[in-house]
C-alpha cells in the first residue's frame, strides 16, 4: 500500500500510479530498504499451464535509474509439463514472507533510460519473456 509518507522518488510514485489506472487491482508495498513490492494480476498466452498468475517484480530504491530485475510468479508455471527456462520454483522474494516462482529476466544493459522508460516498460518486457513459452 502506498503510504502518504513515502521514502518513494516521485517519478516512482507517479508511475505506480500510472500502473493503478491500468490495472486497478496493482498494489504497491514499500520495504525496509526502500524499495517497493509491485503486485498485479497477469494474462497469460495459451501454451502455459495457467492462463492468469499474480505477477511481483521489485521497484528498485534506485529506480527509475534502475530497473526492476527478474519477477515472480504464481501458482507456479509449466510448459509442456516442464519449468520454464531460466526460473527458480520457490524463492522468498527479498524482504517479504513471499514465495514465488522467479523467473530471471532482465533489461539488456543500455536499453533502459530513466527519462524514457518506466513500469510500463518493464512489464512490456516480462510479457515479451512470457510469450516465449521456453
Amino acid at each position: 500500500m502506498l503510504t502518504t509518507v513515502s521514502k518513494l522518488a516521485p517519478k516512482a510514485v507517479a508511475d505506480f500510479k500510472a500502473l493503478q489506472a491500468r490495472h486497478s487491482a496493482a498494489a504497491l508495498t514499500e520495504l525496509p530498504s526502500g524499495a517497493a513490492l509491485v503486485t498485479l494480476d497477469f494474462e497469460l498466452p495459451a501454451g502455459w499451464s495457467a492462463s492468469k498468475v499474480v505477477l511481483r517484480f521489485l521497484m528498485p530504491n534506485t529506480y527509475p535509474v534502475s530497473p526492476p530485475d527478474g519477477f515472480w510468479v504464481e501458482p507456479a508455471l509449466a510448459v509442456n509439463g516442464k519449468p520454464p527456462r531460466s526460473t527458480e520454483p520457490n524463492p522468498q522474494i527479498p524482504e517479504t514472507n513471499i514465495s514465488a516462482q522467479r523467473f530471471s529476466w532482465h533489461i539488456e544493459g543500455g536499453h533502459w533510460s530513466a527519462n524514457r522508460d518506466d513500469l510500463f516498460t518493464w512489464l512490456r518486457s516480462c510479457r515479451e519473456r512470457i510469450e516465449k513459452l521456453e
